[in-house]
C-alpha cells in the first residue's frame, strides 16, 4: 500500500476525529465505529491510547514549526485535547452528539497545522514519504525468528521478551496504518531500531552465528525502513545506541536511497 504526503500524526488525528463527529449514536459509539472496534474491550483500549499517541506527536511536532505558526497552532491543543478525551462528558450519554466533541473551526486548525507540519517536516519521522510497508513487516518477522532462537545463555529472557513486544507492536501497527498512519509507524520503527542497536551492543555471550545474523536483520531492517522513510532519524538512533558498525549502516542508507 501506498501512502500520501498526507501522513503526519495531526492528518491521521484529523481524519479520525472527523469520522468519530460524522457517525450517529453515542460519543462511545462513534469512537467505537471509527477505531473499527467494540467499545469497552481490551482492543478499543489499544487504539484509542494510539490516537492519543498521534496528539502527542502533533503537540511535539508543533514545537519544530516556525514560531509564529508554532505559536498560532498551540492555541487549538487543548480543544484537540479534548476532542481526544472528553473527560467530563459520559461517552453513553444518548443526549450527547458525537459532532458536538469539538467545533468546526477548531478540527478547522488541526488539518492546517498537519499541513504545516508537513510542508516544514517531510522526510523526517513526522512526516515520512511513504513507500511499501510490507518488506518492513517481513524484516520484522524475521527479527522475532532470531530472537527466540537465541539461548538464553546468549541473551536473558525478559530482555528478549521486550524486544518481541516492541517488534510485534511495529507489526501491528504496520498492519493498522490505515488509521493511525505512516508517521507512527515511522516513530515506532526508530524507537525499535534503536533498542535492537542498543540491545546488540550490550550482549556479550552471543554465540558467532547469532552475532553474524543479529547484524544482517539490523541492517535489513534499516534498509526497509530506508524505503518507506528519510534515514537521518533510523541513523541518529543507531549511532546513539552505540552501534560499531554505523559505516555499515550508512552505506545500506546510500545504496537504498540511490535504488529509490
Amino acid at each position: 500500500m501506498i501512502y500520501s504526503n498526507q501522513n503526519t500524526a495531526a492528518h491521521h488525528l484529523h481524519e479520525i476525529i472527523t469520522r468519530v463527529r460524522a457517525t450517529n449514536g453515542t460519543i462511545a459509539e462513534a469512537w467505537a465505529s471509527a477505531l473499527d472496534t467494540e467499545w469497552g474491550t481490551h482492543e478499543f483500549a489499544r487504539r484509542h491510547s494510539e490516537v492519543v499517541t498521534l496528539l502527542q506527536m502533533t503537540i511535539r511536532q508543533l514545537g519544530a514549526l516556525p514560531e509564529r505558526s508554532r505559536a498560532r497552532c498551540e492555541r487549538h491543543v487543548s480543544a484537540w485535547w479534548t476532542a481526544v478525551m472528553q473527560p467530563v462528558v459520559n461517552w453513553t450519554d444518548i443526549n450527547r452528539s458525537p459532532l458536538g466533541i469539538i467545533d468546526d473551526d477548531k478540527l478547522d486548525h488541526l488539518e492546517s497545522a498537519a499541513e504545516l507540519i508537513s510542508g516544514n517536516l517531510t522526510g523526517s519521522d513526522a512526516a515520512p514519504r511513504g513507500g511499501d510497508l510490507s518488506e518492513m513487516t517481513a524484516r520484522c518477522e524475521e527479527w522475532i525468528a532470531l530472537l527466540q532462537s537465541m539461548g538464553e545463555d546468549e541473551i536473558d529472557g525478559p530482555v528478549r521478551a521486550q524486544l518481541i513486544s516492541q517488534l510485534r507492536h511495529l507489526i501491528w501497527l504496520v498492519d493498522h496504518a490505515g488509521i493511525f498512519g505512516g508517521a507512527r509507524v515511522a516513530e515506532e520503527a526508530s524507537t525499535v531500531i534503536g533498542s535492537l542497536a542498543r540491545t546488540g551492543a550490550t550482549l556479550v555471550h552471543m554465540q558467532e552465528g547469532s552475532q553474524t545474523g543479529w547484524r544482517k536483520a539490523l541492517l535489513a531492517l534499516v534498509a526497509a525502513c530506508v524505503v518507506f522513510n528519510t534515514a537521518a532519524p533510523i541513523l541518529q538512533e543507531s549511532i546513539t545506541a552505540g552501534v560499531g558498525f554505523a559505516r555499515e549502516i550508512a552505506n545500506v542508507v546510500q545504496d537504498t536511497q540511490g535504488n529509490e
